[in-house]
């Protein structure tokens, strides 16, 4: 999406809101995205001086990376995250700020880990450019994000019922990936699939919930009303399979290295 300044600043509040509430049941809830994050940690090299957990949330990945650096910092949109963070005890620094203006000076970061987190973003051009100003030369970049055909299940069966927003809009990987270019990255990256598996349709939105992942913006009240919502949950148990209802989730995982200087 493209907003203003002055809409983007009145979405980072919201966002955060829910994230604060979501922060003491996400680790039990967030199964999709340890499982994600893990993966992405296999690629993480043997150590360097910094490492940046960008979009930490409450931290639980923090002990490993920590193991691969000198230095781990952590930040987040949401306090009540990084309060989470803090009681881990694995990062030496936190900073509460939005992923595209972080308090830090240039060229300070050998690594930025990154995952899950820049769907929540606006502007996913500006959180790249922030990336590539935070890298060393030769620093590297892992992150993972969820693009177009993420949700369809959820989506589909709210298709049948309205046409009102109830989630987050996915980019295609192609217009996502035009948008994340840098002159100073060179970008890889592959798509991986995954699915997870509720009893019914009330275990899948508590799970949104518990994670703080259940803002919508333009979302008008009422739209999930009890009439609406049965309406939901039949058209979602037509999705059913042996191991119940199922939601898939397409995941970009990207690296990129920032050159050592310029051509």
């Amino acid at each position: 999406m493209s907003l203003s300044s002055a809409e983007t600043l009145l979405l980072q509040p919201r966002i955060a809101a829910h994230f604060d509430k979501g922060a003491v049941s996400y680790l039990h809830a967030a199964s999709l995205q340890q499982q994600v994050a893990s993966q992405l940690a296999e690629l993480l090299p043997a150590h360097v001086p910094v490492i940046l957990d960008l979009g930490c949330g409450p931290g639980w990945l923090q002990p490993t990376l920590a193991r691969h650096c000198q230095s781990l910092w952590a930040a987040d949109l949401s306090a009540a995250m990084l309060q989470q963070a803090r009681q881990i005890g694995a990062a030496s620094q936190f900073f509460q700020a939005d992923a595209s203006a972080l308090p830090l000076p240039d060229a300070s970061v050998d690594l930025v880990f990154s995952s899950l987190m820049l769907q929540w973003c606006p502007e996913p051009a500006a959180v790249l450019a922030e990336i590539s100003r935070l890298l060393k030369p030769g620093g590297r970049l892992l992150l993972t994000t969820l693009v177009a055909g993420s949700l369809a299940e959820f989506s589909n069966s709210w298709a049948a019922v309205d046409q009102q927003p109830h989630q987050l809009t996915f980019l295609p990987v192609a217009e996502l990936l035009a948008q994340l270019q840098q002159p100073a990255l060179t970008l890889t990256y592959q798509v991986q699939h995954y699915q997870q598996f509720y009893p019914d349709v009330f275990s899948l939105a508590r799970s949104f919930q518990q994670i703080g992942a259940n803002y919508v913006a333009g979302r008008q009240p009422g739209l999930t009303g009890k009439q609406r919502w049965q309406q939901f949950a039949a058209a979602y148990e037509q999705c059913r399979c042996p191991q119940g209802l199922p939601l898939s989730y397409q995941v970009l995982q990207l690296q990129a290295v920032k050159a050592t200087a310029l051509a």
